[in-house]
């Protein structure tokens, strides 16, 4: 995304001849970065959360309650995103891009791509919350 770009930077200024689909393809792109992206950060438990609440009730049943509630609806509102996901990729397939003339529908697949991966790193996040961590143990190659 960022050479098509550059290259078409230079090739505008330097030669006054752009790339034709070069803005499309870097937003094609940027859409798909994002939904893998964010799959990547619900991976890693990365995404910008409220913990005001969560941070007061740690250690207490109530706080193991209300992250089981965060969990199911996180995954409630990400299987709605995949199968709306769907249903937008089927509907936009009717319809070719502008400069590149390929179905929108591939550009709209990184919805439940994206959406489908999301359900699969927040199940292990919140199955995680269910097993007893264990503490103490090291990793393969750890020094003391």
């Amino acid at each position: 995304m960022l050479l098509l770009t550059f290259a078409n930077v230079v090739g505008r200024y330097v030669f006054t001849k752009s790339i034709f689909f070069s803005e499309e393809m870097a937003r094609f792109l940027f859409v798909w970065v994002v939904f893998l992206g964010a799959a990547i950060i619900i991976k890693d438990k990365g995404h910008v959360a409220v913990t005001f609440l969560s941070e007061r009730l740690k250690g207490r049943k109530s706080g193991k309650l209300l992250e089981i509630f965060i969990g199911i609806c996180g995954f409630i509102f990400i299987t709605i995103v995949f199968f709306g996901g769907i249903t937008l990729s089927k509907t936009m397939n009717i319809y070719n891009s502008s400069a590149m003339q390929i179905p929108m529908g591939y550009v709209y697949y990184a919805i439940p791509i994206g959406a489908g991966i999301m359900m699969i790193h927040h199940f292990k996040n919140f199955l995680s919350l269910f097993v007893k961590k264990q503490g103490n143990i090291k990793k393969e190659g750890e020094i003391e």
